[in-house]
């Protein structure tokens, strides 16, 4: 008996023993199970850190592309301007030597027109055909010679508008008498009249400029329609001629100062009249083929 409850007794301690091991493990597994957990957890927030460190990261590296982006137009626009300076500075200095230089030379232009002016007034009856022809070849010349210097001045000068209400047609007739139309071009002026508020001399020189345009254009043959209209907001005037038009690819620099295809012009002409008539807060268009030049020019300028 006594080796048998011995026995038996051995056996419970075995299974105790057993048991206790397994509570053992189990608490261990757990621990190790919360261990993970925690290591999970972290791994996770660290996941979630590095993961809002790299939007961030993308957000500064988008901010850095706009900023290079940014810094390399204002480079860009500050070789555009300092270019702009520089041609600016040029032509300020080109167009004082030439104001002075037309100015002297203006004047004895005249003279020389206006003498042949009178000469054949005087003694027409007893020149010769052929001085005749010579003396109209020295008017032409000096009328041409004249307009040029005059674009120049028109251009480099820059004076304040003295505006007053004018009529259209007067100023386009005005236009018209100073300058030489061939005989084989036809100037058909508008049938209506129209008052607009401006500087007479200058809406003047926007005429000639573009009638004497057009007849270079058309190559002293062909028909210029004049055509104006108003309404209760602008002024608008047309300059149409039935010359071959401009060639596309330069149309977009005509307006720019110096830019000719001409032998004999200035390039001064269309920039001119652009001032002039952004002078009046106007604008000023051309289309092609036929080439009209559309002028709008706000009623009320004088306020």
């Amino acid at each position: 008996m006594i080796l048998g409850g011995w026995s038996v007794m051995g056996t419970t301690n075995m299974n105790d023993f057993s048991y206790d091991s397994l509570l053992d493990k189990v608490k261990q597994l757990e621990l190790e199970k919360q261990t993970l957990e925690q290591e999970n957890n972290f791994q996770r927030k660290t996941i979630v850190s590095l993961e809002r460190k790299m939007a961030k990261l993308d957000e500064i590296t988008q901010q850095r592309d706009w900023l290079l982006d940014t810094l390399t137009k204002k480079i860009s626009d500050l070789s555009r301007f300092q270019t702009d300076l520089f041609r600016a500075e040029r032509f300020s200095t080109i167009g004082e030597m030439s104001a002075r230089l037309a100015h002297d030379l203006r004047n004895p232009l005249a003279i020389i027109k206006n003498t042949i002016e009178v000469v054949k007034l005087k003694h027409s009856s007893a020149i010769p055909n052929d001085l005749m022809n010579m003396f109209r070849a020295i008017d032409n010349a000096s009328s041409r010679m004249v307009f040029q210097l005059d674009e120049v001045l028109n251009f480099v000068r820059s004076s304040p508008l003295e505006c007053d209400e004018y009529s259209l047609s007067a100023i386009l007739d005005s236009a018209i008498d100073k300058i030489v139309i061939p005989d084989k071009i036809r100037v058909n002026r508008p049938q209506n009249d129209v008052y607009l508020f401006c500087d007479m001399e200058k809406i003047e020189a926007v005429f000639t400029n573009l009638l004497m345009n057009a007849i270079q254009a058309m190559e002293n043959s062909g028909e210029i329609t004049v055509r104006f209209s108003q309404n209760y907001d602008a002024t608008t005037f047309e300059i149409e001629d039935s010359g071959p038009g401009i060639q596309e690819n330069i149309l977009d620099k005509i307006f720019e100062p110096l830019f000719t295809t001409k032998s004999h012009g200035t390039g001064l002409g269309l920039p001119t009249v652009k001032t002039i008539i952004q002078q009046h807060y106007g604008t000023i268009q051309v289309t092609n083929k036929p080439t009209i030049f559309s002028i709008f020019i706000p009623k009320r300028t004088e306020s």
